[in-house]
């Protein structure tokens, strides 16, 4: 699980090496522009995140962050990406979305997903697990970046740092 990319490739790369055949990438918005009120982070390479999401656009599901163009989106595959979605995997309901507008969560039980803040999140409340994954090129938290996994063999759900290291783990 990703969120607010905003281009920095070298973040990233490193990650998504370790990503096989038979995972899905969850991005919760804001993949390419680092947009008017952020830096530009470090390793940004726009083009480059673009060409390399490309690459996974048969398991990429995503939703539209609030600095998501949609020539960008494009770029990645996602050009009809909407400002929400839902899954359901494994009987498990998941909703994603950026985090900057108000949803209603579709479900009691399930994982909610979202990005926005950069500050990474993972809880569990009344039978929901709230996943915040922070961000890679940007955090403003003292993770120095993150994003998150969920293991569906092992039934948990994980928060990282860009190291790989885990910061917290959840049962499902």
């Amino acid at each position: 699980m990703l969120s607010d990319t905003h281009g920095a490739l070298s973040p990233l790369t490193r990650i998504l090496q370790e990503v096989d055949q038979n995972t899905l990438i969850m991005h919760s918005g804001d993949f390419l522009y680092h947009g008017p009120r952020n830096p530009l982070p470090e390793g940004y390479d726009p083009k480059g995140l673009a060409t390399l999401l490309a690459k996974f656009s048969g398991r990429i599901v995503g939703v539209r962050g609030n600095c998501d163009s949609e020539i960008d989106l494009e770029l990645v595959g996602l050009e009809n990406a909407a400002s929400a979605l839902t899954l359901l995997i494994n009987d498990l309901g998941i909703f994603i979305s950026h985090g900057h507008m108000k949803h209603e969560v579709p479900f009691e039980r399930g994982i909610v997903i979202s990005g926005h803040t950069h500050i990474s999140l993972l809880r569990k409340d009344n039978g929901i697990i709230f996943m915040n994954p922070g961000s890679l090129s940007l955090p403003k938290d003292r993770t120095g970046g993150s994003y998150g996994t969920i293991d569906f063999k092992k039934g948990i759900i994980s928060l990282r740092n860009g190291n790989g290291f885990e910061l917290k783990t959840l049962a499902l």
